[in-house]
């Protein structure tokens, strides 16, 4: 038995909005999207899948908690991505910097109050 990789799930309100927002602003594509209205989606990035529910119930406690669920995401050029992620609009929580578990990272709160940690290995 192998485990082989993990899909992060992101809760929203509104997935076509959400999809929209990955796609417009950080650059993912459509994997699938399922339902009328859609209640889940897939969106890829090079090799990356992230997965998109309707839970509405959960993306409200998210924003009224003030919580801020993470993800990781290990890119290559995280300076370049950087840039254009400013560029397209994206709500920079933290500016790209060497961090001192040995990685280059900065991070972007997403519409739905998930932070996306966005990092390159410093070696």
């Amino acid at each position: 038995m192998q485990y082989k990789n993990a899909v992060p799930v992101i809760a929203t309100g509104d997935v076509r909005s959400t999809v929209s927002y990955y796609k417009n602003v950080l650059g993912f594509t459509e994997h699938f999207i399922y339902g009328n209205p859609p209640v889940y989606a897939g969106i890829e990035k090079d090799g990356v899948l992230l997965y998109i529910s309707l839970d509405a119930e959960f993306a409200s406690a998210v924003e009224a908690s003030g919580l801020h669920p993470e993800i990781f995401l290990w890119v290559q050029d995280v300076d370049k991505i950087f840039e254009e992620h400013k560029r397209r609009g994206a709500k920079i929580f933290e500016e790209v910097s060497n961090r001192p578990w040995d990685a280059r990272q900065y991070v972007i709160e997403e519409p739905n109050g998930y932070h996306l940690k966005v990092a390159e290995p410093l070696d």
